[in-house]
């Protein structure tokens, strides 16, 4: 039985990572529809100028406090043996693994290409995508917490309608596994080469013209 002052720990990495990467999300959207929806008062304005720093910052304590609570579980909760038994902690590990590779390639993408990615279309669709693929992995990751914890989760009856158990295991094949892996680095990688093109494109094009840079 883990104690309970330990597991405290545990507890409340996984609620600051849950706020924070809410946040992160909720930030990304309102600065989205903030390039949408022009007018309104200057409370709108403000808050969508806020926005974008803000899911940027989240996005990075959140991720942060998710490796955290990563470690805490593994040490604080259970015995490793006794975990690593349990095809809900097992999904539990897999959903995690989504989060944090959705938030990573988030705040990546936000560091390459700065505030300007929000007037880059394809960049744009791709960083409000990838929130929400952390979003909603983060949320399938409380849900299968929420079940070790004992509790019911308040997920349960919109994902047994969509079909979805967190209490089946469900497993990815190797070569799955490296597809994948290997999608998000070649993802990442041509992010940061078009993000160096494109800020060398105008030098290169002066110095043709005879220009000094």
């Amino acid at each position: 039985m883990p104690e309970t002052g330990r597991v405290a720990w545990h507890v409340i990495t996984a609620e600051l990572h849950t706020g924070m990467l809410t946040l992160a999300f909720a930030s990304a959207v309102i600065h989205l529809l903030g390039g949408w929806i022009t007018g309104g008062n200057a409370v709108w304005r403000a808050l969508v100028r806020l926005a974008e720093p803000t899911a940027l910052l989240a996005a990075i304590a959140g991720l942060l406090s998710l490796i955290a609570s990563i470690v805490t579980g593994f040490l604080y909760t259970w015995p490793v043996e006794v975990l690593l038994t349990s095809s809900v902690v097992l999904n539990k590990i897999a959903l995690t693994a989504f989060a944090l590779t959705f938030w990573a390639a988030f705040i990546v993408i936000r560091v390459v290409y700065g505030p300007q990615l929000w007037v880059r279309g394809r960049v744009r669709s791709l960083y409000v995508a990838l929130a929400g693929g952390g979003f909603f992995s983060l949320m399938l990751v409380g849900s299968t917490g929420g079940h070790l914890a004992g509790k019911r989760s308040m997920l349960d009856a919109v994902l047994h309608s969509l079909g979805i158990n967190t209490h089946l295991l469900f497993t990815f094949s190797r070569p799955a596994v490296y597809v994948l892996v290997t999608a998000v680095a070649l993802l990442l990688l041509a992010a940061v080469v078009a993000r160096t093109a494109s800020s060398g494109a105008p030098r290169r094009s002066r110095g043709s013209l005879g220009v000094d840079p």
